[in-house]
């Protein structure tokens, strides 16, 4: 039964997937002289669901896309120690940069692998208009039942008028706020969505990308959740 009803949310939400901004992640691999690795093994994982990569002559990697979420990421290179970054948070919209991964050959360690907690920060600082918060994060918010509260309370920037409940960026009018939502641009006094099937909400407050056109507000993107993050819910449920 509960197999049933697991499919039958995927059902429900792999529609939005198609619409799903996706973000990646890019590095590169060394030694623990600094030199480059090319060939390491690179593999971006949530849950059981896995995106390897192999590094270039310079050592260096990218991956996508990949479905906005939390991801652990492994690293391998022959006649070297395994090493695990984890917690890394994979934003919508977003190229993350990762530090310099260097690799060891210990042979204390040649069975075991060297694991190391990402430390993420809230605001990228190649881009500080831009703020994202996950599912994970809103279910711990005390607006998590009300889209409006939690987009005020990310930023000091966006307030809510306590007549007409419009947010308002930096002093502007309601109407020059946009809202994307799943990739598609919803018009008029945005309504909301139910707090349990958001993936992400990002806000931004000035420098906005090119394909969401110009404004003199804000952009607040929303992402659903879908097959992915339902699995990857399901899959630690069960750990």
């Amino acid at each position: 039964m509960k197999k049933l009803m697991l499919m039958a949310l995927f059902g429900i939400f792999a529609l939005g997937a198609a619409a799903q901004t996706w973000g990646e992640l890019y590095g590169v691999v060394l030694d623990a002289q600094g030199q480059p690795l090319p060939g390491a093994t690179v593999i971006a994982q949530a849950g059981d669901n896995q995106t390897p990569v192999a590094t270039d002559l310079d050592g260096q990697f990218r991956i996508k896309p990949l479905n906005p979420g939390t991801y652990t990421l492994k690293v391998s290179f022959i006649g070297m120690n395994n090493h695990e970054l984890t917690g890394v948070l994979v934003k919508p919209d977003q190229s993350l940069r990762l530090d310099d991964i260097r690799l060891t050959d210990d042979a204390v360690m040649i069975d075991k692998a060297i694991i190391v907690e990402y430390e993420n920060k809230l605001i990228n600082p190649e881009e500080t208009s831009k703020i994202t918060t996950l599912a994970a994060d809103l279910k711990n918010s005390p607006a998590k039942r009300d889209i409006k509260g939690i987009i005020a309370t990310m930023t000091a920037d966006v307030k809510i008028d306590p007549v007409t409940q419009e947010l308002h960026f930096r002093g502007a009018r309601g109407n020059s706020v946009q809202y994307i939502v799943d990739g598609m641009k919803v018009q008029g006094n945005f309504g909301g969505i139910p707090a349990s099937g958001i993936g992400s909400v990002s806000v931004y407050t000035g420098g906005v990308p090119a394909k969401y056109g110009d404004f003199t507000g804000g952009v607040i993107v929303i992402e659903s959740k879908n097959y992915f993050d339902l699995y990857n819910e399901w899959y630690y449920s069960q750990q």
